[in-house]
């Protein structure tokens, strides 16, 4: 067998590519530790909020925007590990953050009926596609 003979300048971008591909990873890793310390902070204020807050529905908004912190956290692992990312922890992401803004909303006194079905609308589409996706 004749060994197949590759172009010269096929070797820059493969350089390129794998240079590329190292910034990309620096760049999730900066994001991994801004996100850490982030949750760390969440955490933090959930602690204080515990005993200074009347208000639960402060405190429980704040537990979601933690929840929120560690799935994107999760998510940039996998990224990191497989370089690719999971459609399905994303619908995750989107559904926590939707119900924490309807939490933070529940007054609905900056909510009006149309962004209020579009956000119901919304959560029911990431809920459809979370079913249809998650079960594969």
């Amino acid at each position: 067998m004749e060994d197949e003979k590759t172009a010269q300048y096929t070797q820059i971008h493969k350089l390129f590519r794998k240079a590329l591909e190292i910034s990309f990873d620096t760049v999730v890793m900066v994001f991994l530790f801004f996100i850490l310390y982030l949750t760390l902070y969440s955490i933090y204020l959930n602690f204080k909020l515990t005993y200074k807050t009347n208000d639960p529905k402060l405190l429980i908004a704040n537990i979601l925007v933690t929840i929120i912190l560690i799935e994107t956290y999760r998510i940039l692992i996998i990224y990191l590990r497989q370089h690719r990312v999971s459609i399905s922890h994303i619908l995750e992401v989107g559904i926590v953050a939707l119900v924490q803004k309807l939490i933070v909303a529940s007054d609905f006194k900056e909510l009006d009926a149309l962004k209020l079905f579009a956000v119901g609308g919304l959560l029911f589409i990431l809920g459809h596609l979370y079913i249809r996706i998650g079960g594969e």
